[in-house]
């Protein structure tokens, strides 16, 4: 019935994904019970903008955070759709980032992550639509700017340059004008803030909260038992899936190879990051953009609908359960 559902593209599925995610919020929204990322202690200039216009409204928050990811659910089932991953037009990539960025009171939290998320994915977009073009400087100085600006929210977002400059070799767009280009648009936002900083005669408080936003270890959560278990279920999901997208890649066309590509190389960088100090829990709205790819994609291989439900049906209900034995 889910699949079935959510694997077209029309009215029904788009009504009830926001719904859904209503839902899914409803514990953030009546509970603040879930411990805060530490970023407010020495936060971005541009986090700490937000902090200070919320005054600490976890409503409003929470509220800010699920429209976050709605337009994330929305861009992700737009990227599928425009770059034909997928047989046909389907909202169901979109109703899996939901799920997964559902599991977790914590990461339901606004953070500055869900401000960096989709920029992230504007940077990418920009990426792939740079494809083919003779002359990608533009597009490649686009994508890393927007990067870049997110990390003024989310200061760790700027290691993630790694994978645009990953992108850009898999897509054939880099040379030295574009390299050139993109360290311009990573380096632009920084020396803006920098130079409006100095003229407020502020530009040390600026370089050492970057400095220390940059190198600051961030690891805290404890794991249950439940979570272990859940984490663990899905690891072995976005594991086979991968392997199943894979197994199909000599099969398509050869750009649709290296959108694939891009995806799975933005799962494993995010699970390398979890793994270490520096990053914790944050990275799932990140993580789920390309890990709804390409487990959306796997469920679609499969041939036997009751198995195709039935997947679907228990990552759901997993994701119900998470909200109250996490």
């Amino acid at each position: 019935m889910l699949f079935r559902v959510f694997n077209r593209n029309d009215i029904v599925a788009l009504a009830l994904m926001p719904l859904l995610l209503i839902v899914f919020w409803t514990n953030t929204f009546l509970f603040d019970q879930a411990p805060s990322f530490p970023y407010d202690n020495n936060p971005m200039p541009l986090w700490e903008l937000v902090i200070n216009t919320l005054k600490g409204n976890h409503f409003l928050a929470s509220i800010i955070s699920m429209l976050i990811a709605l337009i994330m659910m929305f861009s992700v089932n737009r990227i599928v759709n425009r770059y034909t991953l997928f047989n046909g037009q389907t909202n169901l990539p979109g109703f899996v980032y939901i799920l997964l960025v559902s599991g977790y009171l914590m990461t339901q939290k606004l953070h500055p992550v869900w401000f960096f998320t989709p920029l992230l994915m504007l940077s990418i977009e920009r990426l792939f639509v740079a494809s083919g073009e003779r002359k990608p400087m533009t597009w490649c100085f686009e994508a890393t700017f927007w990067l870049s600006l997110g990390s003024l929210f989310y200061a760790k977002g700027i290691y993630f340059i790694i994978l645009l400059w990953m992108i850009m070799f898999i897509l054939r767009l880099m040379n030295m004008r574009s390299f050139i280009a993109s360290v311009l648009g990573l380096i632009l936002p920084y020396l803006f803030s920098f130079a409006y900083f100095f003229w407020f005669d502020d530009s040390s408080w600026f370089t050492d909260t970057a400095y220390e936003n940059f190198i600051s270890p961030i690891a805290f959560f404890e794991h249950t038992l439940y979570s272990q278990l859940y984490n663990g279920l899905i690891m072995f999901l976005v594991f086979i899936s991968i392997l199943s997208v894979v197994r199909i890649l000599p099969a398509i066309k050869i750009i649709t190879r290296k959108h694939y590509r891009i995806f799975i190389w933005l799962i494993t960088l995010c699970i390398v990051a979890a793994i270490t100090p520096y990053y914790s829990l944050e990275v799932m709205p990140i993580w789920a953009i390309g890990t709804a790819i390409i487990v959306g994609r796997f469920l679609s291989l499969i041939r036997r609908r009751f198995i195709q439900e039935l997947l679907l049906l228990i990552l759901m209900v997993c994701t119900i359960a998470a909200q109250f034995l996490i």
